[in-house]
């Protein structure tokens, strides 16, 4: 089964891989900005700096923030 997407087959399989990159651009990467922001324990710098990341790797940025960067305290 395919469907067309922009003149583009694309299989079923691809097209739920897209729909779970989706999910996590809309999901994750807001939800680690939001902390970020949030966070107590970070300086406003390293909250400036860990956004800049987030924003510049989208998905290696969110994932490392969400597993390292919650659990960093401010100096």
């Amino acid at each position: 089964m395919t469907c067309t997407l922009l003149n583009i087959n694309i299989s079923l399989r691809e097209t739920i891989m897209i729909a779970f990159a989706l999910i996590a651009l809309l999901l994750i990467i807001p939800f680690a900005i939001f902390d970020t922001l949030r966070s107590k324990n970070l300086t406003n710098t390293k909250k400036n700096l860990w956004i800049l990341f987030i924003l510049i790797a989208p998905y290696l940025g969110a994932i490392v923030y969400l597993f390292w960067g919650r659990k960093q305290k401010a100096l």
